[in-house]
């Protein structure tokens, strides 16, 4: 019989221990991919009369294991991703911060959708709700933590956006109740996995605001001129989210990488010298300050608490391209984009980079990052671009490794309006 010693013997525990852990860590950030799980992106567009107009535009949609064009995957009539009553969950920095449901979708050129948004509440603890009944086995794809409720009302609370009747010139027009076919779940083909329309958990209805009481609607006082009421400025402009549609629950959690006070300034001025550094040599003339509409993100894809970095930035006319006969040169701008990893010593180092010019777009697309997004539902988040060609946008999603990128999608083209 072979006796250990104590300390041999706790030196062991210890490494079991480790190991289980470290098991236990690799299994919580990848977990299995979702069966069924779409992509979207909402655009929310405030005009200046305060009219609010929400836009559903298809991705990608996870269905048997592979990623398909949503804008096109199963149309009968219309996609599967855009049948009506789906609810897209919109993220940001992978926080829900709101709903939109679809209300109807229409094919002008590409399939878009039209929605009724509502505001994400608050976060708080889950409570206990009796199990969902779908009524058959079919796959359905839906918000992942949606629990069922009660239809919200016509008139949402104050504080929250809602689709009006009234939209934008490149919006289907909204109908002022459900259509015929607003109950369409129920497609035709019998094997064509369901979207379910379920409503996502409301807010607590907010009490509605006494408007205070203006000059004119009280006596002034005698001999005193009535003060002008100034009308309240509604900011107009569109917001961009990224949103998914899962039946499946999945843990929330933010994305984004939280740098120490100055950090990120530093980490910026590396970035600026490494996205010079990608550019041809007749533009080493240029210097950091030449990089002009800097957007720098920094998100926690794998959980791994090392910052993966996008930097994209254009150079306005950095160069004079040559003309033809009859038609002088012009200015071209550059546009570059680069992905990178911070190592241990605090440096960025370049996983992937797109160079092109305003000039060859229809060769190298410009890219625009939208966001991080889990677009299979295994823990750990994807990069969703955005592509500009010379006359069509379409999108581009990168999976990004410890030392590589790879190309996830790329589809749901549409023409430029």
């Amino acid at each position: 019989m072979n006796l250990y010693s104590r300390s041999r013997f706790l030196a062991s525990a210890v490494l079991v221990l480790v190991c289980a852990a470290a098991v236990t860590t690799a299994f919580a950030q990848r977990r299995k991919a979702h069966k069924l799980r779409a992509t979207a992106v909402v655009e929310i567009t405030t005009d200046s009369a305060g009219i609010v107009a929400t836009h559903v535009f298809p991705v990608a949609i996870l269905d048997e294991g592979s990623f398909h064009d949503a804008s096109i995957y199963k149309a009968a009539p219309q996609p599967m991703a855009l049948d009506n009553g789906i609810v897209y969950e919109a993220q940001k920095d992978g926080i829900p911060v709101g709903y939109a449901t679809i209300l109807n979708s229409t094919n002008n050129k590409v399939w878009t959708a039209l929605a009724k948004w509502q505001v994400a509440e608050e976060p708080r603890k889950a409570q206990a709700t009796a199990p969902v009944t779908t009524g058959d086995d079919r796959p359905i794809i839906h918000r992942g933590d949606a629990a069922p409720s009660p239809t919200p009302a016509s008139t949402p609370a104050p504080g929250t956006d809602s689709t009006t009747s009234t939209s934008s010139s490149s919006a289907p027009s909204s109908p002022s109740a459900p259509s015929s076919d607003s109950s369409a779940g129920a497609p035709d083909d019998a094997d064509r996995p369901v979207l379910r329309r379920r409503s996502p958990i409301h807010p607590e209805p907010e009490s509605t605001p006494q408007p205070s009481p203006t000059p004119s609607a009280q006596a002034p006082a005698a001999g005193l001129p009535v003060p002008r009421t100034k009308l309240p400025v509604v900011p107009s402009g569109t917001k961009t989210f990224v949103a998914v549609s899962d039946n499946e629950p999945a843990d929330i959690r933010s994305f984004a990488f939280k740098w120490k006070p100055g950090e990120e300034q530093q980490m910026e001025a590396k970035m600026r010298k490494l996205a010079l550094a990608q550019l041809p040599r007749e533009n080493a003339q240029l210097n950091t300050n030449s990089l002009q509409n800097v957007v720098m993100r920094s998100f926690d894809l794998d959980l791994s608490n090392d910052a993966v970095i996008v930097f994209s930035a254009e150079i306005p006319g950095s160069y004079l391209a040559q003309g033809g006969k009859g038609t002088p040169g012009k200015f071209v701008s550059r546009y570059v984009t680069v992905i990178a990893r911070v190592d241990f010593e605090g440096m960025p180092q370049k996983l992937a980079s797109s160079v092109t010019d305003s000039s060859r777009l229809d060769v190298a697309p410009r890219l625009e990052l939208i966001d991080a997004v889990d677009v299979d539902g295994d823990g750990l988040a994807e990069l969703l671009f955005r592509e500009y060609g010379f006359d069509d946008k379409s999108f581009i999603i990168y999976g990004v490794g410890r030392s590589t990128v790879t190309k996830v999608f790329e589809g749901a083209s549409m023409p430029l309006r």
